[in-house]
């Protein structure tokens, strides 16, 4: 299943470099990067990608030819990371858009309300299809590796199911079936909030103890396929510091450090899980988690909007970081988290779709660009060491990611994986942009600044060929099946 792809332009370390070819081996990794430079003559083992979707195959698969894909009018770009995703959350989309007579506003605590309404109605074959498609759209935006925080557990009810994995598989299963690479978070969550006991809607997310949680996790790794083409990882997950008392965030932290395994958490999203934590703990979250011990190189917190005064430093003194998640921190109303200041204390920064108000890497790329922009008043906040703004985005959307999520091989490199993206040059959104001096940093701001998912042509996870001229294999007969789901949940 060996293959070769050579774009017009490929992104490495950063740099585009004109008519490089990708050379995968049989186990999906890039085994060599040839630069032919620019003014090659075409080579008679070049065959080009045309649009004839007659030849998609029946599963995934590269080509049987060691011939090179010659993918014109293409520039390739390394897979990008959708590092924080609640994969069910896609029945929400649109409908949540509309404020009822007799509100007087809404905000995110309104919003979870209706999230929590939807999580009661959900059979594991339903979270399976939802999760499936959800899935899909994000190989057709780019997204070459998903990290699922997840955190839907039980039966309807609250009762645990005879397999605790029950539900995490449905969505290993889902992204098999996708094709996407899954690092998948078994979210520990255990009560409503300080001296909160769980509400009727938040009983599907509970583990009975701390044995019980780790009796799942074992359960889900214990039914992986060790040797699968596409990286797939179990990890940690913390819900927050109101779903969490001290006790289960420090065996959390016991665990994470014991295990080597990557640890995620919701922090400082809203303001009143701020004073909510001072009240309980007398200190503000990210203080909490460097008490307890959550904090290390293998530690990320998601959205980090309200961090107070030292707790950037905290984390970047151990090599954390922070996954934001730009379409869905606009949509709930959350607020602008200080990136500048996470990024002067070495700070790592990733992006995530989280609620699937939109999946589209180039959406959260902007979003976060712009949103330092609008917070601090100024233009260019989020720069590489050269001064531009488009390399650090696509690090951020893609490597930083990647290394979060657990994987270390990311990136177009001999020995990497081989997760690549192909996109369309001749978009209308790039015309013109690869004309004159600077040409090449202008189409890489362009790409993150103004990109677009519909950019996206071709996509390889592994070597293998998921997405071919913006078609991922199965979406209809998947989309009919979640027309099923959707219909009956919002009949």
């Amino acid at each position: 299943m060996a293959v070769s792809l050579r774009a017009d332009l490929t992104l490495i370390d950063g740099q585009l470099e004109p008519d490089v070819v990708i050379h995968v081996g049989r186990d999906g990794r890039i085994e060599e990067i040839e630069r032919r430079g620019r003014g090659q003559h075409a080579d008679p083992s070049v065959m080009t990608i045309t649009s004839d979707l007659s030849s998609i195959p029946t599963d995934f698969s590269t080509s049987p030819s060691r011939g090179v894909h010659r993918l014109r009018g293409r520039v390739l770009l390394p897979g990008f990371c959708n590092n924080h995703s609640h994969a069910f959350q896609r029945l929400l989309r649109g409908r949540t858009e509309r404020r009822f007579p007799g509100r007087s506003g809404d905000d995110f605590w309104s919003w979870r309300e209706a999230m929590y309404r939807i999580t009661q109605n959900l059979l594991p074959e339903d979270i399976e299809v939802v999760s499936r498609l959800a899935f899909m759209e994000m190989l057709q935006a780019g997204y070459t590796h998903v990290t699922e925080f997840h955190y839907l557990h039980n039966q309807v009810g609250g009762q645990p199911y005879e397999d605790p994995a029950e539900l995490s598989l449905k969505v290993l299963e889902a992204a098999e079936v996708a094709g996407i690479g899954i690092s998948l978070l078994r979210v520990a969550y255990q009560r409503g909030g300080p001296g909160v006991a769980p509400s009727a809607g938040q009983r599907r997310f509970l583990d009975a103890d701390l044995d019980a949680y780790c009796r799942a996790l074992e359960s889900t790794e214990a039914q992986l396929e060790p040797e699968a083409w596409r990286p797939v990882r179990i990890g940690l997950g913390a819900h927050s510091v109101r779903a969490l008392d001290v006790e289960w965030l420090t065996a959390l932290a016991s665990l994470s450090e014991e295990q080597d395994r990557i640890l995620h958490a919701h922090v400082s999203e809203q303001p009143r899980e701020l004073s909510e934590c001072l009240a309980e703990h007398g200190l503000h979250p990210v203080e909490l988690f460097a008490k307890l011990g959550l904090l290390s190189e293998r530690f990320t917190a998601v959205h980090a909007t309200h961090l107070v005064a030292g707790e950037a430093k905290l984390l970047g003194e151990v090599g954390a970081s922070v996954c934001v998640c730009p379409s869905t921190e606009q949509n709930l109303g959350d607020g602008l988290p200080a990136l500048e200041e996470l990024l002067a204390e070495g700070v790592s920064l990733s992006l995530g779709s989280d609620s699937q108000v939109r999946i589209d890497p180039f959406v959260e790329m902007a979003g976060l660009e712009n949103g330092e922009r609008l917070r601090t008043g100024s233009r260019n906040c989020l720069l590489a060491a050269d001064g531009s703004v488009g390399p650090l985005l696509l690090d951020v959307g893609s490597a930083n990611g990647m290394r979060s999520a657990g994987l270390l091989d990311s990136g177009i490199r001999v020995g990497a994986r081989a997760d690549l993206v192909a996109l369309d040059s001749n978009t209308p959104a790039l015309a013109g942009v690869r004309v004159g001096a600077d040409s090449d940093a202008a189409l890489l701001a362009a790409i993150a600044l103004g990109g677009h998912a519909s950019m996206v042509r071709d996509v390889w996870v592994g070597g293998r060929h998921v997405v071919e001229e913006g078609t991922v294999l199965r979406w209809e007969s998947t989309l009919e099946e979640y027309d099923r789901v959707a219909q009956r949940i919002w009949s």
